[in-house]
């Protein structure tokens, strides 16, 4: 019941969200900015998207080398786009993780192991979102504020934060320690099983590069379907706007306060773009057709779901 609840009270945030936003923009004008699209461009959006995926893939499967879990490509693939295609609907756009790492659980039993490579790919996802940001923030020009610049400075403190607990095993076992004092035996046990997982990392060092390659791949992609969607609009932002933006929105959609990151996105974006001098109509338009893109090219995903969900029904195997 609870958890009900919390679902629904996010499901109410995100269509609040969406409401007011409307309601502030005006459907008339949104609705010029979506029939102004150039869907051949839209299309090209749909296709980076995909291609982000196949590479996300593939950085996920050098992570979980590590964790001596390993599968065939065709495998590997068809259970991350699964868990793309949930992170599109469940809370706080990272749902699909979950979903993953219970895949990985039912079919190795090494649960922890998978927990900590599906983390580290993620992490990995957002550190090279921050640098983006951070990079271009301070380098593309005429972005500069002090809000802007104190948000962009916690993201990577925080970050380094994790870095430092997740690599470091002398700064993990002295925060470990602190830990025996306020939880449970038994919570502590799962966060020591945790803490040798991804203190297998520090000396992987091949691994961490191919996967920090691949992860620039991917979010190179991302951040391009955005921006081809801005071109499709007729939008002329320059690519370092993009920079700086869509990594910040997408690390603030990730936060579980509404259903797939929907009305925080938008909300964002508008507010973000706006700087630039781009209309709220069409930093919405913007914002729900790059989602869309999103949400087309991880179709492929949900229809692996479905297969695989009525082999399973049927008596085959998982």
């Amino acid at each position: 019941m609870k958890r009900l609840f919390f679902t629904l009270l996010k499901v109410g945030i995100s269509l609040c969200l969406v409401i007011i936003f409307l309601h502030q923009v005006g459907w008339p004008q949104l609705k010029s900015a979506l029939d102004s699209v150039r869907r051949e461009q839209w299309a090209i959006a749909v296709a980076l998207f995909g291609v982000s995926n196949l590479l996300g893939a593939f950085q996920w499967r050098e992570l979980l080398s590590t964790q001596e879990i390993r599968f065939p490509v065709r495998t590997i693939i068809s259970l991350y786009l699964v868990g793309v295609f949930f992170n599109n609907f469940l809370i706080g756009n990272i749902g699909g993780d979950a979903i993953r790492i219970y895949d990985l659980n039912r079919l190795t039993g090494k649960g922890l192991g998978g927990f900590a490579a599906t983390f580290l790919d993620r992490f990995i996802g957002l550190f090279t979102l921050s640098c983006f940001a951070t990079f271009a923030y301070y380098f593309g020009g005429g972005l500069r504020s002090p809000d802007l610049e104190i948000f962009v400075l916690l993201l990577n403190v925080t970050l380094l934060g994790v870095l430092c607990f997740g690599f470091s095993r002398r700064v993990s076992g002295v925060l470990l320690t602190k830990c025996t004092r306020i939880l449970p035996l038994e919570a502590i046990r799962v966060m020591e099983d945790v803490r040798k997982s991804f203190l297998l990392y520090r000396h992987a060092h091949g691994v961490l590069f191919r996967a920090g390659m691949l992860a620039l791949g991917v979010q190179i992609c991302r951040i391009a379907v955005y921006y081809t969607v801005g071109e499709a609009l007729g939008q002329e932002v320059a690519f370092t706007n993009y920079l700086v933006f869509i990594p910040l929105i997408a690390i603030v959609a990730a936060v579980p306060v509404s259903i797939g990151g929907i009305g925080v996105r938008e909300n964002m974006g508008a507010l973000l773009f706006g700087r630039v001098g781009m209309h709220p109509a069409s930093a919405l338009a913007l914002m729900f057709l790059g989602y869309l893109a999103c949400i087309v090219a991880s179709v492929a995903g949900g229809i692996v779901f479905a297969l695989r969900r009525a082999r399973v029904l049927s008596g085959g195997k998982f």
